[in-house]
């Protein structure tokens, strides 16, 4: 694997007020971006270098159907967590949680927290799909019980699981870039066994008998997972669907409801929404 230190990345941004531009976006783009943060103005999404070409014919080919200018930028590794830094904030997931960036003084903190490094990875706790899992997760974990987590990203749901009472995780991640990332979060976490990291593509897992699942991923592969999970799975275990807009939320329930599966919980934030069904 080439060494992550010489490899770049490119930003795209598009102003916050483009609501449907950032649905266009994320509809169209989520599955290429390694992650996503927000200042006061900008929703700025992170892509490999390699799929520049095809995320630029993606935009022109489309440029019809978005209103703003998208900003793209060059950015090399080592400008990375500087530049993220000065953004990050700590988010307060609820009145038993909250995530902190590594570098935060946690001596008058009163909550319980998760500490992540910003990395190439998606999933620091700023975003509502990550926000709006881990409340499921804090919620639906039973103590002991087994989780299976696709689309790992930075290992930040891993965490809420183990850290709320799940005896065990099984982490599937596609991109191994996020290795690093992934491993120093459960370090900074004192998270040092009882999880298993796999690197392969969601889409291939046959075994789903777990008492949990969490998928925060975007709308066409949760469209292409729910049925192969609905085969392949022997119990009724509970599972977390995230990453979705709340534009997705019909398709989603029509094909909850034709796999036979119950709906025992949706949530919204902003624009996003999260489903826990089993």
């Amino acid at each position: 694997m080439k060494n992550i230190s010489q490899k770049k990345w490119f930003s795209l941004s598009v102003h916050l007020h483009q609501k449907d531009d950032i649905e266009f976006l994320y509809n169209n783009l989520y599955y290429y971006t390694t992650g996503t943060t927000e200042t006061d103005e900008e929703l700025i999404f992170y892509f490999e270098d390699k799929n520049k070409k095809s995320i630029k014919n993606m935009i022109d080919n489309k440029k019809h159907q978005y209103t703003s200018d998208l900003k793209i930028q060059e950015i090399q590794y080592e400008n990375w967590h500087a530049n993220y830094k000065a953004y990050f904030k700590p988010v307060k997931i609820n009145d038993k949680l909250m995530v902190i960036p590594d570098w935060y003084n946690t001596k008058d903190l009163d909550h319980d927290y998760i500490k992540v490094i910003p990395g190439m990875a998606f999933g620091t706790g700023n975003h509502e799909t990550t926000q709006l899992a881990i409340a499921s997760i804090i919620k639906y974990i039973d103590k002991g019980g087994t989780v299976l987590d696709l689309g790992s990203g930075s290992g930040i749901l891993m965490i809420a699981a183990l850290k709320f009472g799940a005896s065990n995780v099984m982490a599937i991640e596609h991109d191994e870039d996020c290795k690093e990332n992934f491993l120093s979060n459960m370090q900074l976490n004192n998270i040092y066994n009882n999880y298993t990291l796999l690197f392969a593509d969601v889409l291939t897992i046959e075994n789903y008998n777990y008492d949990v699942i969490l998928a925060n991923i975007n709308k066409n592969i949760i469209l292409k997972l729910l049925p192969r999970i609905k085969k392949n799975r022997t119990n009724q275990c509970k599972i977390i669907l995230s990453g979705l807009l709340i534009s997705d939320r019909g398709d989603i329930i029509d094909l909850i409801e034709q796999l036979g599966f119950k709906l025992l919980e949706e949530n919204h934030k902003g624009e996003w929404i999260c489903f826990v069904i089993n």
